[in-house]
């Protein structure tokens, strides 16, 4: 019986883990992740989103979904449910985001060690001999440099060294070696951007790190809208927290030009720890105040009405700034209780028949305990410094002036710098790949020939005008001083 003889063959490994590699590595299933994450932002940028001190506790939950439910309710019914079911109100911090995140990830990981073998062999060194069929005029990029004056057989290396020394003083790795069908000839080679294929690496490097960094985000980020009136402080993040932040507005202030427009809208902001001021600043839109990870941006800003409400003994029951927050019949709305009863007020800044700032004041109560329907106390037109009350209410409303308040986000993100080091890694890394694509040139020389042979080799997004004026110095400096060479290209 003769002896089995078996050629080269590859290894084939089958089963569950070789299928799940392979679906990993499958560029085309990483854009239908990248493609699934787009649209799932998209819905997160189109819906309105719950904010992030609405997932800390219930009851901020039920308030903040009340108004997104509001909002949606009238238009999509009872989708609206569904998308609170998948997450849909807040999508960036959704389990299913992360993992698709976390899928995706893995995925670049798995797709770039795959490839590590192909990004070494692209990127080695070329191989300098090479016979005459790789010089042949048919191929592209072959042609041949016409010399003045054939070269002797005895100036053959050192025309090769002045070759090699053009190619280095233009930024090329250059080499020669003797032809090896022709042992009095020469083959010079020059490679330019050898490696930058490799800053693909970084490239793949810088895009785990971003959605690791989103991932972060989503998990331990923190962003609040806090809604500050003149001269009020209010707590960031969750209330009782150790080393809990408090912030405070110091005055606010939105100057106009001389055409109406806003000229610039900025807050006098402190920052108090433990009841001590550790941090102040004027804050913009963008320039925000930073301190211990946070960072506070002026955001928006809107009216307010300072008021004052007594009882009809005299007692002071509230006073303070009411911000108009929302909107009725196209002006800036508010309401505000009155303590201890069960009356209360509405405000709408219009303006007076004269033409300025005033607040029309609408007060109410219930019929009876428990009631929806409402008696009308009085109503009244305010202008700073009036006062307004009526028959059947126990109270009176002054209206000591007209203010502005200002809105503040509060974002605290662990993850920025990964974010922005990712950011740069992908900038760099696309940079150098793409703007130094790899350029490989032969030069042949043999004595007593009147020309040398060239091949040059780019790769995508190189071009041979890159390439033009190192071949005419190398034409030159192959010629006799003060002849003239031509480079003739296939």
């Amino acid at each position: 019986m003769s002896k089995r003889s078996e050629g080269y063959h590859q290894r084939v490994i089958r089963g569950p883990l070789t299928v799940v590699r392979a679906l990993l590595a499958n560029v085309q299933f990483a854009m239908v992740q990248i493609a699934a994450i787009a649209l799932a932002a998209s819905v997160g940028v189109a819906l309105k989103q719950l904010p992030d001190y609405a997932l800390l506790s219930a009851s901020d939950y039920t308030l903040e979904m009340g108004k997104l439910r509001a909002i949606y309710e009238p238009t999509l019914g009872p989708l609206t449910d569904i998308f609170e079911r998948l997450g849909f109100f807040r999508i960036f911090t959704a389990p299913w985001f992360s993992a698709l995140l976390v899928l995706l990830t893995v995925s670049i990981v798995v797709c770039t060690l795959d490839r590590l073998p192909n990004i070494r062999a692209v990127t080695a060194r070329s191989r300098v001999e090479q016979p005459s069929a790789f010089f042949d005029a048919s191929l592209p990029g072959r042609g041949e440099i016409a010399l003045a004056a054939p070269i002797g057989a005895q100036q053959v290396d050192n025309a090769a060294e002045r070759v090699a020394r053009e190619m280095r003083a233009a930024g090329w790795d250059a080499q020669f070696v003797t032809d090896p069908e022709n042992t009095s000839g020469r083959i010079i080679h020059g490679d330019k951007f050898r490696r930058s294929y490799r800053f693909t690496l970084v490239m793949h490097t810088g895009l785990v790190l971003l959605l690791v960094g989103a991932a972060l985000s989503g998990i331990l980020g923190y962003t609040q809208g806090i809604l500050l009136t003149n001269g009020e402080a209010l707590p960031v993040g969750k209330i009782g927290s150790e080393g809990g932040l408090v912030i405070q507005n110091r005055g606010f202030s939105a100057p106009r030009t001389e055409t109406g427009a806003f000229a610039d809208f900025a807050t006098d902001l402190a920052v108090y720890q433990g009841g001590v001021e550790v941090a102040q600043q004027i804050v913009r839109v963008n320039t925000p105040l930073m301190y211990d990870g946070w960072s506070f941006h002026q955001n928006f800003f809107g009216p307010s009405a300072a008021l004052e409400i007594t009882s009809a003994t005299g007692d002071l029951l509230w006073s303070g700034e009411s911000p108009f927050t929302a909107t009725a019949e196209g002006a800036p709305y508010a309401t505000l209780p009155i303590p201890g009863s069960d009356a209360g007020i509405e405000l709408l800044l219009q303006r007076d028949t004269a033409g300025a700032a005033a607040v029309l004041i609408v007060a109410s109560e219930p019929v009876r305990a428990g009631s929806s329907e409402l008696r009308t106390l009085f109503v009244s037109v305010l202008a700073p410094g009036e006062t307004a009350s009526g028959p059947g209410a126990n109270f009176s409303v002054r209206l000591n002036a007209l203010s502005s308040y200002t809105g503040i986000i509060a974002r605290r993100d662990p993850a920025a710098l990964i974010v922005w080091l990712a950011a740069a890694l992908i900038i760099v890394g696309l940079t150098l790949t793409l703007r130094r694509p790899r350029a490989r040139l032969w030069i042949r020389i043999r004595p007593n020939q009147g020309h040398a042979e060239a091949a040059l080799l780019l790769e995508r997004g190189a071009r041979a005008e890159q390439a033009a004026p190192l071949l005419r110095r190398i034409a030159a400096t192959l010629s006799a001083p003060g002849d003239d060479a031509r480079t003739v290209s296939a």
